[in-house]
């Protein structure tokens, strides 16, 4: 979030050139029309407070964009997972009600 679109594409094609069968694990930030409701207000808090330290959010990225820069930048194998399964699974039998944020995924790639 805090790359340029074509400083992430540079940084996935150094990664890309790694050794083969590595696997980055990274996350990426939602554009805000893809947060859900309840997360907007978080969501746009943080980019404020981001913002005025100097450090603006300047990159979001919808699932099919950040596969597709994966793919381009060599990753043979790319796969998307949503923070609502990320939630699911690691958060769902918590008592206390705490759950990430709807504004961040995961990418897996493989090299």
């Amino acid at each position: 979030m805090y790359l340029t679109k074509d400083a992430t594409a540079a940084t996935l094609r150094q990664i890309g050139g790694l050794a083969p069968d590595s696997t980055l694990a990274m996350t990426f930030m939602l554009p805000p029309e893809l947060v859900d409701d309840a997360d907007r207000p978080g969501l746009r808090a943080s980019a404020e407070g981001a913002r005025a330290s100097g450090t603006p959010f300047i990159s979001f990225y919808t699932p099919e964009e950040m596969l597709a820069a994966a793919r381009e930048a060599g990753f043979k194998d790319a796969r998307h997972v949503s923070g609502a399964v990320l939630a699911e699974r690691y958060f769902a039998n918590r008592t206390d009600g705490l759950r990430p944020s709807s504004g961040e995924d995961l990418l897996l790639a493989t090299i």
